[in-house]
Formats: structure tokens, C-alpha cells, sequence
């Protein structure tokens, strides 16, 4: 997939990581992992330091090794998420190209899929250094001697260059005859994960011409890059854009369900991946909703950035999936809680006080508790 005969960069900080994860959730040493998969210490060594890319591994060898890591009893979490780190190296790669101002827009991987929650946390762990989600709590079953690292780390100036880069793609995404909604979109998302909070100037540039241009009557494709730019202010510290969105930018059903298929997209229980965002607006497809119901919940934090954001999802997602809250007892209860915490404070916004007060009254008119003892 190199553009113009050049050879497409490879990097391999993320998978090597993981697979150092892996390894250890067996457990097993280098050597001895070297010895089953018929290869030298060196090999192994290579693979998890990320100076000999695993993603450059041909892909039958990549297959035979994942497989045998399995029969070895590696944690099936961690083995699960070998492609997503492949892909989140692929997208860090082609962030930090130093030609990244020249290439082809269209060869940028960042614009070639729908991110995932699990996807996300796999760049961001090598970008910011925080634990993705899926692999918090699980337990180091091997001691490790001396210092190590923590996580997949880039050195600190390819993390100012990452950010850096991805205004320039969202710049270049948006321009031109041929602009890429997908790329701008999540060029900026991921920009508003900068801690410096750099982003929020350009960003707020940009949600301003949104709003002056559209008029949301209904779902367009200029729909989902309008959240995700004020999802990203949020993120920098400032929840008004959000907020007026969630107010103005859901005007009908079809709106709703494009917020709702995307978060459960997001969430994985639409299990295919996506490569633009057409599947939003489509009817609810067929996915259940607890996973997305109990993150939702884990997230309803009067200090999260997102949580006028979450606190409407949970309201849309009730609505339509109403025996969420009979199948999930244990979860129900905790929303209760927050909700009544969230509605003592003044971290949100009229519209959510006005939706967890009809979250609150719905829980209780269907028996739940905010004890243990209740349902």
C-alpha cells in the first residue's frame, strides 16, 4: 500500500508491546517462547522492543504465531486485540511519515476506517502512555526484573509531532477538490485527545465555520464530523459546542439512531468494521445493548468531558432499549446513583438535567433501588 513507489513506513511499538503482554500472560520467557515458535531469542526480543516490526512478519507466519500463542494459554483479551495494534502502528506510522505534508491524502490510513474505542486506545497508548481500556485489571503473571516500561511509549517529540501532524491532516482533509469528511473528522477527534491542549484554538475555528454553514434539518455525512470537532473541544475544556449540538443537531429519529449505531459501533457491538460512516442513520441494527448500556454508565462522571454527551446517549439508548435496565440490575442501580449525584452538582448542562431527571424517574418506576437490595 505504498504510494508513488515508495515503500510504505512500518512501525511496531504497539504490537510489540502487546506481545510482551501476551507472552507474559502465559508465562513464559523470551527464550522459551522462542523456543516454541522455532525462532532465536533475538527474534522475540525484536518483535516486542518494536525494532524489527511484527506487522512486517508475512501474514501466514503472523497467523501461525497468534495461533500458537492461543494453544500456549495466553490471555484471550490481549490475543484479541493483535490486529487492532497492527492497524493502530499502520495509522502511527503514516501520522509521523515525514512526508505526511506531501503524500497522497487518500493513502492515509486514519481515513480508511471508522476507529473503535479499542482501536483509539491502542494509538493513544502509545501517544499519551494510558492503559488501554480492555487490558486495565489484568493481573502481571510473570515478575519482571528492573525498570521496565509501562506501555508502547513514543519519545516525547514524535508525541508533539503526532499532534502537530494531525492538524495538518485535517487541514489537507477538508481542502481540495476531493476533501475526506472521514479523515477530517477523526484527524480531529484525536486531536482533541492533546493533553497541552494546543488543539483547542484551530479546532474552535473549525466548529465556527461548521456552524455558520450547516443548519442540521436531518443526518449528513457532515453530520458525525460536526460531533466529533465538538467532542473535541469538550475534551480541551470546553463543553458549550457539545452542548449545543446535542441541542440543535438531533432534530429527528434519524439523527438519534445515527448517534446511537455509532456508539454502539464504537463500543463493539457492531462487530464489522466500517469504512465510512453510512452505516450511521441506517435502521437500529440488530445489537443488543448491554455493553454499550454498561459503558455508558461507567462514564456518567459529573467530571467527565463527554458527560452531557453520555448522559444523552443513556437517554436515547433507554428509549429505544428499554429492558436494558431488567437485564442489567447490577448497572441500573449504579445509575440510579450517579444520576441523583450528577443532578446534586452543576456540571451539566439544562438538556441533561432535564433527561437524568426522566432517567431517574423511569428507574424508579421500574423498581430499581439505590441499595444493593433492590433490583
Amino acid at each position: 500500500m505504498a504510494g508513488r513507489g515508495r515503500s510504505a513506513p512500518q512501525r511496531g511499538e504497539v504490537t510489540g508491546y502487546l506481545l510482551k503482554l501476551i507472552r507474559e500472560s502465559i508465562p513464559l520467557t523470551q527464550e522459551q517462547l522462542a523456543a516454541d515458535l522455532s525462532v532465536d531469542r533475538v527474534t522475540v526480543q525484536s518483535w516486542e522492543s518494536g525494532r524489527r516490526p511484527f506487522t512486517a512478519v508475512p501474514l501466514g507466519q503472523a497467523i501461525a504465531v497468534r495461533h500458537r500463542l492461543g494453544r500456549l494459554g495466553a490471555n484471550v483479551t490481549l490475543l484479541a486485540a493483535l490486529d487492532d495494534a497492527a492497524e493502530a502502528d499502520f495509522i502511527l506510522a503514516a501520522v509521523l511519515d515525514a512526508q505526511v505534508d506531501r503524500c497522497d491524502i487518500a493513502e492515509q490510513p486514519l481515513g480508511w476506517c471508522v476507529l473503535t474505542h479499542r482501536l483509539t486506545d491502542l494509538i493513544l497508548w502509545a501517544v499519551l502512555g494510558q492503559t488501554p481500556t480492555f487490558a486495565r485489571g489484568i493481573p502481571a503473571t510473570q515478575a519482571r526484573r528492573g525498570p521496565v516500561a509501562s506501555g508502547p511509549a513514543l519519545p516525547a517529540d514524535e508525541r508533539r509531532a503526532f499532534f502537530t501532524r494531525l492538524h495538518l491532516l485535517a487541514e489537507r482533509a477538508a481542502a481540495g477538490r476531493d476533501p475526506s469528511v472521514l479523515l477530517h473528522r477523526q484527524a480531529c477527534f484525536l486531536a482533541g485527545m492533546d493533553p497541552t491542549r494546543t488543539a483547542a484554538g484551530w479546532l474552535s475555528q473549525t466548529t465556527t465555520r461548521t456552524r455558520r454553514a450547516i443548519t442540521f434539518r436531518s443526518w449528513s455525512p457532515l453530520w458525525p464530523d460536526a460531533r466529533s470537532v465538538v467532542t473535541s473541544l469538550a475534551n480541551q475544556g470546553d463543553p458549550e459546542p457539545l452542548r449545543d449540538f446535542l441541542a440543535r443537531a438531533h432534530p429527528d429519529d434519524t439523527c438519534e439512531r445515527a448517534a446511537l449505531n455509532y456508539s454502539a459501533y464504537w463500543v463493539g457491538e457492531i462487530p464489522y468494521r466500517q469504512h465510512d460512516d453510512s452505516f450511521m442513520p441506517a435502521p437500529l441494527a440488530d445489537w443488543h445493548g448491554s455493553v454499550l448500556f454498561r459503558h455508558l454508565v461507567q462514564r456518567l462522571d459529573p467530571t467527565h468531558p463527554f458527560v452531557d454527551l453520555n448522559v444523552h446517549n443513556l437517554w436515547a439508548l433507554l428509549a429505544v432499549r428499554r429492558g436494558l435496565t431488567l437485564g442489567n440490575p447490577a448497572e441500573s442501580r449504579a445509575l440510579l446513583k450517579r444520576s441523583i449525584r450528577i443532578l446534586d452538582s452543576d456540571h451539566v448542562s439544562p438538556q441533561s438535567r432535564q433527561e437524568l431527571t426522566s432517567i431517574v424517574y423511569s428507574l424508579r418506576a421500574d423498581g430499581v433501588t439505590g441499595t444493593g437490595t433492590g433490583r
